[in-house]
């Protein structure tokens, strides 16, 4: 977002993008998830495929809902910052308006990611899995279990991805890196930063 490209987009050309973004994520990532999620509960790993990507079908959901949120939500953001005027943002407007995109996206976020998690565990069924949830814990469970953690990890998953990440490819550009050097400092750098703090926040 150093160029004004997200706001002049519609929230439609916003959302597909997400969309597309967030399908490709699960489906290259779902089994290191799986990994993840195994040993913080003890559970064995697997080569298994078919328990690797337990839970598939509510991470691709929950991703593809998540990214499609954060573009416009994050340009809704940036939006309200610029009152609506068509101006590059400063790096601490890019940088805010990417974390308020991804809190807002984590109250989405959290009850399918529960869902998914119960699913990894138990091996259950989609449509029996909120059910169950919902029986043994009631409704409230689904938006308090995970829900300060969930909008900060998106937070600051968005304002790398939204914000720091094109911050420092326009410093690198201004410094006089090549478009292609600079674009590679931007995504390793803002990478680098976001993987330590969402790793930070899922211990």
């Amino acid at each position: 977002m150093s160029d004004p490209r997200l706001q002049r987009m519609s929230p439609m050309e916003n959302t597909a993008i997400g969309l597309a973004t967030g399908a490709i994520d699960v489906s290259t990532t779902q089994w290191v998830l799986y990994c993840k999620n195994a040993s913080q509960q003890g559970l064995p790993l697997t080569m298994n495929p078919r328990i690797l990507y337990r839970g598939y079908t509510m991470s691709l959901t929950n991703m593809m809902v998540l990214s499609g949120l954060q573009f416009p939500l994050t340009g809704l953001a940036a939006g309200v910052m610029t009152g609506g005027t068509a101006r590059k943002l400063s790096d601490m407007e890019e940088i805010g308006s990417g974390f308020i995109g991804g809190v807002l996206s984590g109250f989405i976020c959290a009850p399918m990611e529960l869902v998914m998690i119960q699913q990894q565990r138990y091996g259950s069924a989609l449509f029996a899995t909120p059910g169950k949830i919902i029986a043994d814990n009631g409704v409230g469970i689904l938006f308090s279990r995970g829900l300060a953690m969930s909008c900060g990890r998106e937070g600051v998953f968005t304002a790398g991805m939204l914000g720091l990440g094109p911050t420092l490819r326009r410093q690198a550009e201004e410094a006089g890196y090549a478009k292609a050097n600079a674009a590679m400092l931007g995504a390793l750098g803002g990478g680098v930063v976001v993987a330590t703090l969402r790793a930070w926040i899922s211990t």
